[in-house]
């Protein structure tokens, strides 16, 4: 036998047989998460939780071990062990802080597909971990370790800020700065209470109400007048009276409160699509991917003149991107009944709407690596496909290149739809306070009683999280 020919064999079936190895991995993350999912969207949280118990086996491996944190962290809030959750939500922030990839991690991305590599979480995901650790320590009182958390999340904001040089469209947060806010009015620091519900005003107004459609929620600016009342700011609050059509309230220091946090239905899933990207000459060792219908130009140099006639020769090249695919939340509101008093929830927080925002401002950067990535492996077919002595080298490679094209579809499944919230003023002494979520067609579904004893002057924090979905949809 032909010794090329015997060589070319052994690449073609070694090259095949991790194919075979790889066609699982070419599902979904949420596909491969499915009957974890399943457990979670029927309440079986004992399944759910045989299924994260093996912390061993998942700290063992960075590739997901922020998705599991994450996970576990979430699924423990859901059941009111705010203090378990919380240690896997401080896993979860030491693993982004410590999150740099290796040239390793760096090579799998580029010569496998990003979702090889360890994942760091999205922008938004990193921030919104600090979300739950702070409703945690505030379900449990300790006003002062929320505040902390409180704090990263503008921290990280900042950061991710400042990694893309300020031209990101997801680059304030203005829930993050309302829960500041509503910290600091629990703990009775109402100069910085005032602050943060300045700051968290303005970007909903500038920010959130133009990219994401989030109106400015009517209890933040009942908040805003609020505190600059307490703190004797009465120009302010004469210009926001006049500005919200509102009269400045004053706190019945006699009675206490209940702070409801309502986390409605699950944020997007990430999917993959497909596009085919022209080839074009660019000039001095330059070629430029280009797809018209983003009207996107990418310049891409290769070091040798036959490498750039080679991917000229190619014409178009396929490349794999992540996309997401909303969860419609089965519930449009809910209210919130106690003594005869009936109280609404406003939306504070748009995961779903950040969630492609995020997306969008990283895209260049995705768009970028990939066609690096698809660029390399297609060069490799193109020129085993010039030589008759390496067709089984020819195969092979145009086998792996094809499988192994694939959009990074992981992230954090278990994030709500949106966050809402509500203020409720109640007497002193146990109270009842029933939470009622309705569909689109006004018809109850969640109902919910939460017993709690008031204290004069204090704030009672709440939450929960309604799952129920209608169905998928893209946008």
């Amino acid at each position: 036998m032909n010794n090329s020919v015997y060589k070319n064999g052994i690449i073609f079936y070694a090259v095949l047989s991790f194919i075979v190895l790889l066609l699982p991995a070419c599902a979904t993350y949420y596909q491969k998460n499915e009957e974890f999912m399943n457990a979670v969207y029927t309440n079986n949280f004992d399944a759910v939780n045989k299924l994260l118990k093996d912390d061993a086996s998942w700290e063992k491996h960075d590739h997901n071990k922020l998705l599991f944190y994450l996970n576990k962290g979430t699924v423990l809030w859901m059941q009111g062990d705010y203090m378990n959750s919380n240690v896997y939500f401080q896993k979860a922030d030491f693993f982004v802080e410590d999150y740099n990839k290796s040239a390793g991690d760096f090579a799998l991305t580029l010569l496998v597909n990003a979702s090889a590599s360890k994942y760091g979480g999205e922008n938004f995901e990193q921030i919104l971990l600090h979300y739950y650790g702070a409703l945690n320590y505030l379900s449990l009182g300790q006003t002062e370790e929320a505040l902390i958390e409180g704090k990263r999340m503008l921290e990280k904001m900042q950061k991710i800020t400042d990694k893309y040089g300020n031209k990101n469209k997801y680059k304030r947060d203005a829930f993050a700065h309302n829960l500041l806010g509503l910290i600091y009015d629990i703990r009775g620091e109402y100069n910085d209470a005032y602050i943060a519900y300045k700051n968290s005003y303005d970007i909903y107004k500038d920010d959130y109400l133009k990219q994401f459609g989030t109106p400015i929620p009517l209890q933040l600016k009942k908040d805003l007048l609020r505190t600059a009342k307490a703190i004797g700011f009465y120009e302010e609050v004469r210009t926001f009276e006049a500005e919200f059509n509102l009269k400045a309230e004053t706190l019945d220091k006699e009675k206490g409160q209940v702070l409801f946090f309502w986390n409605n239905g699950l944020g997007p899933i990430k999917d993959e699509f497909s596009i085919s990207v022209m080839i074009i000459p660019y000039g001095d060792g330059w070629v430029e991917f280009v797809y018209p219908e983003l009207g996107i130009a990418i310049p891409f140099r290769t070091n040798d003149k036959d490498q750039n006639k080679d991917l000229l020769d190619m014409k178009y090249i396929r490349l794999a991107l992540p996309k997401y695919v909303s969860r419609q939340p089965y519930y449009t509101r809910a209210q919130l009944n106690t003594n005869g008093n009936t109280f609404s929830f406003e939306m504070g927080e748009d995961i779903n709407a950040i969630a492609y925002k995020s997306l969008e401002d990283r895209m260049g950067k995705e768009l970028a690596m990939g066609l690096s990535r698809v660029a390399l492996k297609q060069l490799a077919v193109y020129k085993a496909q010039q030589n008759k002595d390496q067709q089984g080298l020819a195969v092979a490679a145009m086998l792996y290149s094809a499988f192994s094209e694939k959009a990074d579809t992981r992230n954090w499944q278990l994030l709500p739809y949106s966050i809402n919230y509500s203020r409720v003023p109640l007497d002193t002494g146990a109270q009842t306070i029933q939470f009622e979520a309705y569909n689109e067609q006004n018809i109850k579904g969640a109902n919910k009683s939460f017993d709690v004893k008031i204290a004069k002057g204090s704030t009672k924090v709440l939450s929960l999280q309604t799952i129920e979905f209608t169905g998928f949809k893209a946008r």
